[in-house]
């Protein structure tokens, strides 16, 4: 898993862009009023009618603050009002691309319209100052990872395929590696039939963890493609068995989700064939 000072030094040097240093602009500018006010407006609770207040007091000085406007956006995304959240994002992605182009395809990515999500990644990756190693906003996965299962979304598996490859490969250390990451890799070998390569896959994310319920189903679902029956029976009872566990971790990102009903499913399916 991606070092945690890694990504608090991510997440610590985003804040400081996206504020900017007030310094900058001259002294009693609008641009200099609007980023001391959002400096002081920064303890305001997301979301508050004060905080969405301050945010067009903001805007207002300076229309040209992108991090405003995506600041603004966020709870909006979060309550359910996709529509009035892009219509602000869209303008932070047009004032500063290569600092919210990311954030708009998680939210596409999300809301399953895999296009545009896709649009945006490949947007971004061209940016001649594009971060490679950019993460989600919850910091547990590597862009180019969604980019992958955009690609499979939409029924493109080796591309989708080719792309996670490329991105785990580029990884210099074990601590760089998601936590799914090989899970989601596995994943997408088993939708292509690949699934030799499938098993290698689930051998390198059980080594990370053994508490993912969706690895155990793939994995039954690698030996089933394999025409190995016992061994795909194991594999869907330790799934059954990890949903069952309180501890298990969930599928957060609406890809191929496994739910407990798919695998008594697959569990009954050879029980009536034995």
């Amino acid at each position: 898993m991606k070092k945690v000072t890694y990504i608090i030094l991510l997440c610590f040097s985003a804040f400081a862009y996206g504020q900017g240093n007030c310094l900058l602009y001259p002294e009693g500018s609008n641009e200099r009023k609007a980023c001391e006010l959002a400096y002081k407006g920064k303890e305001l609770k997301q979301g508050s009618k004060a905080s969405q207040m301050m945010f067009d007091s903001i805007i207002k000085l300076n229309p040209n603050y992108a991090w405003a406007y995506m600041e603004k956006s966020v709870p909006y995304f979060k309550r359910g009002f996709i529509l009035e959240g892009l219509q602000l994002l869209d303008k932070a992605v047009e004032l500063e691309p290569r600092f919210h182009l990311t954030y708009r395809a998680y939210w596409y990515f999300q809301n399953r319209n895999y296009k545009r999500c896709i649009e945006d990644l490949e947007r971004y990756y061209k940016l001649p100052n594009a971060f490679i190693y950019e993460l989600s906003p919850g910091g547990d996965k590597d862009m180019r990872i969604l980019l992958g299962m955009a690609y499979a979304k939409l029924g493109d598996y080796e591309k989708g395929i080719q792309t996670i490859e490329n991105c785990l490969k580029s990884y210099q250390r074990e601590d760089d590696f998601g936590l799914t990451d090989y899970h989601t890799l596995g994943m997408l070998y088993v939708k292509n039939k690949q699934y030799e390569k499938a098993l290698k896959a689930f051998e390198n994310q059980l080594k990370i963890t053994e508490d993912y319920p969706d690895s155990y189903y793939y994995a039954g679902l690698a030996y089933k493609g394999l025409q190995k029956q016992e061994e795909a029976k194991i594999q869907f009872e330790k799934a059954k068995d990890k949903f069952l566990d309180s501890y298990h971790i969930r599928n957060g990102y609406l890809c191929f989700k496994v739910y407990y009903a798919d695998v008594i499913k697959e569990i009954e399916a050879l029980s009536d064939k034995s």
